[in-house]
Protein backbone atom coordinates (compact mmCIF):
# COMPACT_ATOMS: atom_id res chain seq x y z
CA UNK A 1 0.00 0.00 0.00
CA UNK A 2 1.37 3.45 -1.60
CA UNK A 3 2.11 5.79 1.86
CA UNK A 4 0.14 8.57 0.18
CA UNK A 5 -2.85 6.03 0.14
CA UNK A 6 -2.85 5.29 3.75
CA UNK A 7 -5.19 6.78 6.05
CA UNK A 8 -4.14 10.10 7.81
CA UNK A 9 -3.77 7.65 11.08
CA UNK A 10 -1.24 5.52 9.92
CA UNK A 11 0.23 8.18 7.57
CA UNK A 12 1.21 9.85 11.50
CA UNK A 13 2.15 6.83 12.87
CA UNK A 14 4.72 5.65 10.45
CA UNK A 15 5.73 9.15 10.70
CA UNK A 16 5.91 8.68 14.27
CA UNK A 17 8.15 6.01 14.16
CA UNK A 18 10.28 7.08 11.27
CA UNK A 19 11.26 10.32 13.68
CA UNK A 20 11.85 7.85 16.55
CA UNK A 21 13.46 5.65 14.80
CA UNK A 22 10.93 3.35 17.16
CA UNK A 23 10.42 -0.46 15.29
CA UNK A 24 6.54 -1.33 14.83
CA UNK A 25 7.98 -4.64 16.19
CA UNK A 26 8.81 -3.15 19.27
CA UNK A 27 6.09 -1.22 19.64
CA UNK A 28 3.76 -4.59 19.36
CA UNK A 29 5.92 -6.22 22.06
CA UNK A 30 5.14 -3.54 24.75
CA UNK A 31 1.62 -3.86 24.02
CA UNK A 32 1.56 -7.75 23.99
CA UNK A 33 2.84 -7.55 27.49
CA UNK A 34 0.02 -5.03 28.71
CA UNK A 35 -2.39 -7.60 27.00
CA UNK A 36 -0.82 -10.60 28.94
CA UNK A 37 -0.18 -8.67 32.45
CA UNK A 38 -4.49 -7.32 32.37
CA UNK A 39 -5.29 -11.00 31.58
CA UNK A 40 -2.79 -12.91 33.71
CA UNK A 41 -3.65 -10.29 36.64
CA UNK A 42 -7.43 -10.73 36.20
CA UNK A 43 -6.68 -14.36 36.53
CA UNK A 44 -5.26 -14.13 39.36
CA UNK A 45 -8.05 -11.46 40.69
CA UNK A 46 -10.39 -14.41 39.97
CA UNK A 47 -8.55 -17.18 41.99
CA UNK A 48 -8.45 -14.65 44.85
CA UNK A 49 -11.92 -13.41 44.60
CA UNK A 50 -12.61 -14.46 48.12
CA UNK A 51 -9.86 -11.96 49.25
CA UNK A 52 -11.07 -9.67 46.67
CA UNK A 53 -14.58 -9.45 48.31
CA UNK A 54 -13.12 -9.02 51.78
CA UNK A 55 -10.72 -6.21 50.82
CA UNK A 56 -14.17 -4.37 49.12
CA UNK A 57 -16.35 -5.25 52.19
CA UNK A 58 -13.50 -3.49 54.44
CA UNK A 59 -12.76 -0.50 52.39
CA UNK A 60 -16.07 0.38 50.94
CA UNK A 61 -17.85 0.85 54.67
CA UNK A 62 -14.52 2.88 55.79
CA UNK A 63 -14.87 5.09 53.11
CA UNK A 64 -18.81 5.72 53.79
CA UNK A 65 -18.27 5.65 57.14
CA UNK A 66 -15.65 8.77 57.44
CA UNK A 67 -17.96 11.18 55.19
CA UNK A 68 -20.20 12.50 57.73
CA UNK A 69 -17.24 13.34 59.75
CA UNK A 70 -14.70 14.13 57.03
CA UNK A 71 -15.02 18.33 57.26
CA UNK A 72 -13.81 17.80 60.90
CA UNK A 73 -11.51 15.21 60.21
CA UNK A 74 -9.86 17.86 57.14
CA UNK A 75 -9.64 20.74 59.84
CA UNK A 76 -7.04 18.43 62.25
CA UNK A 77 -5.05 17.04 59.17
CA UNK A 78 -4.37 20.40 57.47
CA UNK A 79 -1.32 22.53 58.83
CA UNK A 80 -2.16 26.16 60.03
CA UNK A 81 -0.48 28.06 57.30
CA UNK A 82 -1.14 31.41 57.79
CA UNK A 83 1.92 32.60 60.05
CA UNK A 84 5.21 33.16 58.08
CA UNK A 85 6.62 30.27 59.63
CA UNK A 86 4.12 27.61 58.15
CA UNK A 87 4.60 29.39 54.56
CA UNK A 88 6.45 27.11 53.21
CA UNK A 89 3.78 24.06 54.26
CA UNK A 90 1.33 25.54 51.61
CA UNK A 91 4.15 25.96 48.86
CA UNK A 92 5.34 22.31 49.28
CA UNK A 93 1.54 21.25 48.83
CA UNK A 94 1.34 23.16 45.66
CA UNK A 95 4.72 21.84 44.50
CA UNK A 96 3.52 18.15 45.36
CA UNK A 97 -0.03 18.53 43.63
CA UNK A 98 1.18 20.22 40.73
CA UNK A 99 3.91 17.48 39.91
CA UNK A 100 2.32 14.94 41.31
CA UNK A 101 -0.32 14.96 38.08
CA UNK A 102 0.05 12.95 35.71
CA UNK A 103 2.06 14.52 33.34
CA UNK A 104 4.28 15.35 36.00
CA UNK A 105 5.68 12.71 38.63
CA UNK A 106 4.30 9.69 36.70
CA UNK A 107 5.46 10.62 33.30
CA UNK A 108 9.20 10.74 35.42
CA UNK A 109 8.25 7.38 37.05
CA UNK A 110 7.67 6.23 33.36
CA UNK A 111 10.59 7.65 31.61
CA UNK A 112 13.25 6.27 34.16
CA UNK A 113 11.35 2.95 34.28
CA UNK A 114 11.53 2.88 30.39
CA UNK A 115 15.26 3.90 30.48
CA UNK A 116 16.38 1.19 32.54
CA UNK A 117 14.34 -1.41 31.17
CA UNK A 118 16.50 -0.06 27.21
CA UNK A 119 19.79 0.50 28.69
CA UNK A 120 19.63 -2.87 30.81
CA UNK A 121 17.76 -4.88 28.24
CA UNK A 122 15.59 -6.02 30.88
CA UNK A 123 12.21 -7.86 30.52
CA UNK A 124 11.55 -7.10 34.29
CA UNK A 125 12.22 -3.39 33.94
CA UNK A 126 9.90 -3.34 30.50
CA UNK A 127 7.03 -5.12 32.15
CA UNK A 128 7.34 -3.21 34.83
CA UNK A 129 7.23 -0.18 33.17
CA UNK A 130 3.61 -1.78 31.27
CA UNK A 131 2.42 -2.22 34.80
CA UNK A 132 2.76 0.88 36.08
CA UNK A 133 1.26 2.41 33.06
CA UNK A 134 -1.64 0.42 33.38
CA UNK A 135 -2.13 0.89 37.07
CA UNK A 136 -2.09 4.74 36.89
CA UNK A 137 -4.29 4.90 33.77
CA UNK A 138 -6.84 2.18 34.99
CA UNK A 139 -6.99 4.24 38.25
CA UNK A 140 -6.90 8.17 36.35
CA UNK A 141 -9.91 7.12 33.84
CA UNK A 142 -12.18 5.25 36.77
CA UNK A 143 -11.36 8.54 39.48
CA UNK A 144 -12.54 10.66 36.52
CA UNK A 145 -15.70 9.12 35.51
CA UNK A 146 -16.92 8.78 39.03
CA UNK A 147 -16.33 12.57 40.47
CA UNK A 148 -17.88 13.40 37.06
CA UNK A 149 -21.33 11.15 37.68
CA UNK A 150 -21.02 11.49 41.59
CA UNK A 151 -20.57 15.45 41.40
CA UNK A 152 -19.16 15.81 45.03
CA UNK A 153 -18.51 19.19 45.98
CA UNK A 154 -15.11 19.68 46.81
CA UNK A 155 -14.00 21.19 50.82
CA UNK A 156 -13.18 24.88 49.13
CA UNK A 157 -16.89 24.78 47.84
CA UNK A 158 -18.89 27.59 49.71
CA UNK A 159 -21.85 26.38 48.70
CA UNK A 160 -23.91 23.15 50.01
CA UNK A 161 -21.47 20.39 50.52
CA UNK A 162 -22.53 16.47 49.55
CA UNK A 163 -23.16 14.36 46.38
CA UNK A 164 -24.98 16.31 43.40
CA UNK A 165 -25.23 14.29 40.71
CA UNK A 166 -22.94 14.37 37.37
CA UNK A 167 -21.74 17.70 36.67
CA UNK A 168 -19.04 19.26 34.87
CA UNK A 169 -18.17 22.06 37.40
CA UNK A 170 -14.52 21.95 38.81
CA UNK A 171 -15.72 22.85 42.06
CA UNK A 172 -18.17 19.48 42.01
CA UNK A 173 -15.26 17.08 41.33
CA UNK A 174 -14.45 15.76 44.63
CA UNK A 175 -15.04 12.00 44.84
CA UNK A 176 -12.47 10.41 44.42
CA UNK A 177 -9.10 12.43 44.20
CA UNK A 178 -8.12 12.00 40.47
CA UNK A 179 -4.34 13.19 41.59
CA UNK A 180 -4.14 10.41 44.49
CA UNK A 181 -5.26 7.24 42.36
CA UNK A 182 -2.94 8.45 39.79
CA UNK A 183 -0.08 8.79 42.28
CA UNK A 184 -0.55 5.11 43.43
CA UNK A 185 -1.92 3.70 40.48
CA UNK A 186 1.39 3.56 39.34
CA UNK A 187 3.35 3.59 42.76
CA UNK A 188 1.83 0.13 44.06
CA UNK A 189 2.85 -2.54 41.34
CA UNK A 190 6.03 -0.89 41.51
CA UNK A 191 6.36 -1.00 45.29
CA UNK A 192 4.94 -5.20 45.07
CA UNK A 193 7.25 -6.28 42.28
CA UNK A 194 10.68 -4.20 43.18
CA UNK A 195 10.09 -2.45 46.76
CA UNK A 196 13.57 -0.46 46.79
CA UNK A 197 12.37 1.48 44.32
CA UNK A 198 8.53 1.23 45.05
CA UNK A 199 8.47 1.91 48.68
CA UNK A 200 9.93 6.13 47.86
CA UNK A 201 7.61 6.53 45.05
CA UNK A 202 4.82 5.02 47.63
CA UNK A 203 6.45 7.99 50.17
CA UNK A 204 6.05 10.43 47.35
CA UNK A 205 2.45 9.19 46.21
CA UNK A 206 1.67 9.68 50.24
CA UNK A 207 3.18 13.03 49.96
CA UNK A 208 0.81 14.04 47.00
CA UNK A 209 -2.50 12.72 48.55
CA UNK A 210 -1.74 15.05 52.08
CA UNK A 211 -1.25 17.87 49.42
CA UNK A 212 -4.62 17.25 48.01
CA UNK A 213 -6.22 17.74 51.96
CA UNK A 214 -3.87 20.48 52.47
CA UNK A 215 -4.56 22.31 49.66
CA UNK A 216 -8.32 21.91 50.78
CA UNK A 217 -9.11 20.22 47.07
CA UNK A 218 -10.23 16.89 48.19
CA UNK A 219 -11.85 15.25 51.59
CA UNK A 220 -9.88 12.42 53.43
CA UNK A 221 -12.66 9.99 52.42
CA UNK A 222 -11.82 11.06 48.45
CA UNK A 223 -8.36 10.29 49.65
CA UNK A 224 -8.95 7.14 51.12
CA UNK A 225 -11.16 5.64 47.96
CA UNK A 226 -8.30 6.18 45.49
CA UNK A 227 -5.65 4.53 47.79
CA UNK A 228 -8.38 1.77 47.93
CA UNK A 229 -8.78 1.68 44.00
CA UNK A 230 -4.92 1.63 43.58
CA UNK A 231 -4.35 -1.43 45.60
CA UNK A 232 -7.06 -3.29 44.14
CA UNK A 233 -5.71 -2.60 40.72
CA UNK A 234 -1.84 -2.49 41.91
CA UNK A 235 -1.27 -5.47 44.09
CA UNK A 236 -2.62 -7.84 41.35
CA UNK A 237 -0.04 -5.88 38.51
CA UNK A 238 2.88 -6.33 40.86
CA UNK A 239 2.49 -9.71 41.99
CA UNK A 240 2.44 -10.76 38.09
CA UNK A 241 5.47 -9.37 37.33
CA UNK A 242 7.19 -10.35 40.27
CA UNK A 243 6.21 -13.97 39.51
CA UNK A 244 7.29 -13.22 35.50
CA UNK A 245 10.28 -12.84 36.90
CA UNK A 246 10.90 -15.43 39.72
CA UNK A 247 10.07 -17.80 37.04
CA UNK A 248 12.60 -16.50 33.99
CA UNK A 249 15.46 -16.25 36.97
CA UNK A 250 14.24 -20.17 38.20
CA UNK A 251 14.36 -21.14 34.51
CA UNK A 252 17.72 -19.46 33.89
CA UNK A 253 19.90 -21.25 36.92
CA UNK A 254 17.92 -24.56 35.42
CA UNK A 255 19.37 -23.90 32.02
CA UNK A 256 22.74 -23.14 33.89
CA UNK A 257 23.16 -26.14 35.47
CA UNK A 258 22.04 -28.26 33.24
CA UNK A 259 24.38 -27.07 30.33
CA UNK A 260 27.30 -27.49 33.57
CA UNK A 261 26.28 -31.00 33.76
CA UNK A 262 26.43 -31.78 30.06
CA UNK A 263 30.19 -30.17 29.74
CA UNK A 264 31.30 -31.94 32.75
CA UNK A 265 29.79 -35.40 30.96
CA UNK A 266 32.50 -36.63 29.31
CA UNK A 267 34.90 -36.05 32.33
CA UNK A 268 32.77 -38.49 34.46
CA UNK A 269 34.03 -41.92 34.91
Amino acid sequence: MNFKNRPRSLQLTAKLEKRLCLPQAAMSVWWADGLMLMKRSRAWLASHRFYLWAYVCICAPAVVMLMPVDLELLQMIRQDAQGSRMLWVNRVALELSYWGDFMGFNMLVFLGLGLTARLRKSLFFRRLVVAAVIGTVSCGMIANVSRLMTGRSRPSDKGQHGFHGPSLAARRQSFPSAHTATAFGASVPVAVALPPVGVPMLIVSAGVAWSRMQNNRHHPSDVLASIAMAFCFGVPLGIVVRRMRRAELQSRRIKTTTSVQLDLAPLNP
